[in-house]
């Protein structure tokens, strides 16, 4: 078990490396603006969710999801709509004058990252595409017993990969970020809300995709 959960681990740890999706994006983006605690709880409630589909993925839950072709279109729609309002939010957000973590995060903000990381991520559809790719790719290795019993451990480390990598990723962004100027983290926050809200156009478009083949 202790193997399954250090290969977890380093899935989710090397998985999470590319600042690439809208998690990604949030947590890069709470470091930038000095709320490496919202970042925290962000990352936190991204990594549950994301070790959910490791763990699904692993008992082969694909076949389930495919019976239930409902989940995905309303997940599309809902991550279409947030993820937008999200990149509209930040491409028109500036950086503090000051840093934020002079006032330390109200109980009510933290819950709200976490959610946030927590709902985005459950809403995206194709981690549980991305994980079932995974774990064949290992199972594929044939070096270690991917039996159901190790699908609990597995995902636990999945869990602790993903938000380590977070956690380093904030730990850098607050000690380098002061070398750039308060210009370029403003172009830097722009355009990663850019970036967010064309996750955001992607999955509407594949909602509305959805729509028109039901038709």
């Amino acid at each position: 078990m202790f193997t399954a959960a250090m290969i977890g681990f380093v899935a989710g740890f090397v998985g999470s490396m590319p600042v690439a999706g809208p998690i990604s994006i949030l947590v890069f983006g709470r470091g930038l603006q000095d709320r490496t605690r919202s970042g925290v709880y962000i990352a936190l409630g991204g990594a549950l969710a994301e070790s959910a589909y490791a763990y699904l993925a692993f008992w082969g839950f694909g076949e389930l999801f495919a019976q239930h072709r409902w989940i995905e279109p309303i997940s599309l729609g809902a991550a279409a709509v947030i993820l937008t309002a999200l990149g509209v939010r930040f491409a028109l957000q500036r950086t503090p004058p000051k840093p934020l973590d002079q006032f330390p995060d109200q109980a009510v903000g933290n819950k709200r990252s976490f959610f946030l990381g927590l709902t985005i991520t459950a809403l995206n559809p194709t981690l549980m595409a991305t994980w079932l790719a995974a774990v064949t790719l290992l199972r594929s290795f044939d070096f270690h017993d991917f039996g159901s019993g190790r699908a609990l451990p597995f995902s636990v480390g999945v869990a602790l990969g993903i938000f380590g990598w977070f956690a380093v990723l904030l730990v850098l962004l607050g000690r380098y970020k002061e070398r750039f100027s308060r210009g370029t983290l403003d172009r830097t926050i722009r355009i990663m809300g850019i970036a967010l809200a064309l996750f955001g156009v992607y999955f509407g478009v594949r909602f509305v995709t959805y729509l028109l083949a039901i038709e």
